[in-house]
């Protein structure tokens, strides 16, 4: 997951709430592809979120698209999402590629300070229906930090909240609706659990993926009113008093309470392993509601199960917000055909069918309208943590920054013991030295 950037990180970025794009279409011109035009079939690249029922959903799509454009053809092709860096770099510097590509919301900053993605225009936002349509959170990974050149319009979101089984928490007599409130309650509801003497730890985190550590730290900083970077993305914060507050209360949660055997395990493995009876509580995706719907006789669910916003700090609840936007290259063949493919997608009828049969939840807010997603009590966790969501800041040097914090807080992780603010206090400086000395390159994208 290296490259060398080409073009610089301004060290004056500002983060621009109205982003929009700087493409030389005039307003009200046609855009896409008119049916009269000849046939072409473009290739699609899209990273598997799941298995065979994403692949379906893809494919499903891909029906539906051609029956409204019958001269255009979409050829799906998936990637692994441990490939896709590398191969979306080849693709973009050889020119031999796909059409449209899926990009994590993280890579965005990245590819469009390489100059790989072709900008949508001000008529083709306008007709996917503008940025009001969206996510907030997910629009903010729509371009560049500080640019107003919109590069990855959003499709998914990866937006996260706990599960719990109803079942251990009965038997620490705690009633689900006050056990996740907030940091306090939390807390005291992890110590029940573990006092109650069951069999069943509190906890289900995985440890082994540094990168998914990344994703379930980051509201507990964000909670305690602390950040990652600063808004214009050149400096880190993370030895803040508020950053190193939310980072000592998580550290020691897990420590405290986390199933030694998930911590042996990558985030991508503890869903499987939380419905087969490993831990009480866990923090996912809405995908795995889906999951746990189909197969409900598990161990670890047949007794029940729940979902709960994310609890909240002492500023406020926050969770992390991340998934994929759909990018045209600049390399692509057929760019017409390419956005009509693009605005299908993210439009209100493919984003409530993908994501009803998926699980994921769609970028495009009224999508959720009329399905599952607004109406089961499943899901009712996830409605709340929409409006809760927050992205990592879209520089081009993400990758780096994230890669740095991955292995400077596996020392956290690693540890035999629950750690004192001060032990944390000092690799969080030790981490914002590291992200600060790579941050001075503005070359960096860690694309390669």
């Amino acid at each position: 997951m290296r490259r060398t950037a080409l073009v610089a990180l301004a060290a004056t970025l500002v983060l621009t709430g109205c982003a929009r794009s700087k493409g030389d279409t005039a307003a009200g011109e046609t855009v896409g592809y008119a049916a009269d035009q000849p046939a072409v079939t473009l290739e699609f690249w899209y990273m598997p979120y799941g298995g065979p029922i994403q692949d379906r959903a893809v494919i499903q799509e891909t029906e539906e698209f051609h029956k409204a454009h019958p001269n255009i053809t979409i050829k799906p092709v998936r990637i692994q999402w441990s490939d896709a860096l590398t191969r979306l770099s080849t693709a973009t510097t050889s020119g031999e590629g796909p059409d449209v590509t899926v990009l994590g919301t993280t890579w965005v900053g990245g590819f469009s300070a390489l100059n790989a993605l072709r900008p949508y225009t001000e008529a083709e936002i306008a007709a996917v229906g503008g940025q009001d349509v969206f996510a907030p959170a997910s629009w903010s990974a729509s371009h560049r930090l500080g640019s107003d050149e919109i590069t990855a319009l959003p499709w998914l979101t990866d937006v996260r909240a706990l599960f719990y089984r109803k079942d251990v928490l009965a038997q620490a007599g705690v009633d689900p609706a006050t056990a996740f409130t907030d940091w306090d309650a939390f807390e005291a509801t992890l110590k029940k659990i573990k006092d109650a003497g069951g069999t069943v730890w509190p906890l289900a985190i995985g440890n082994e993926n540094n990168f998914g550590i990344i994703h379930n730290v980051a509201p507990f900083i964000w909670g305690a009113g602390g950040n990652l970077l600063n808004e214009t993305g050149d400096q880190s914060e993370l030895a803040q008093p508020a950053a190193v507050d939310g980072v000592t209360y998580y550290q020691r949660l897990v420590h405290l309470y986390d199933d030694p055997e998930a911590m042996k395990l990558e985030s991508s493995d503890v869903p499987e392993a939380f419905a087969k009876g490993i831990g009480a509580i866990t923090i996912d995706n809405s995908q795995s509601v889906g999951d746990y719907l189909a197969d409900p006789d598990r161990p670890g669910l047949k007794n029940g199960w729940g979902t709960a916003p994310m609890p909240a700090g002492k500023e406020g609840r926050f969770g992390f917000f991340g998934g994929s936007g759909l990018a045209i290259l600049k390399a692509a063949r057929h760019p017409a055909a390419a956005f009509e493919w693009v605005k299908f997608l993210t439009g209100e009828d493919s984003q409530r069918r993908y994501s009803v049969s998926s699980g994921l939840w769609p970028a495009r807010t009224a999508a959720i309208k009329g399905t599952r997603l607004e109406s089961d009590p499943a899901y009712a966790a996830f409605r709340t943590m929409i409006a809760a969501g927050r992205m990592y800041p879209s520089i081009p040097a993400w990758i780096v920054v994230e890669s740095i914090i991955a292995k400077d807080l596996a020392e956290l992780w690693q540890a035999p013991a629950a750690l004192t603010r001060a032990q944390v206090q000092d690799i969080l400086q030790r981490t914002t030295n590291d992200i600060n000395a790579a941050l001075q390159d503005p070359t960096q994208t860690g694309i390669k």
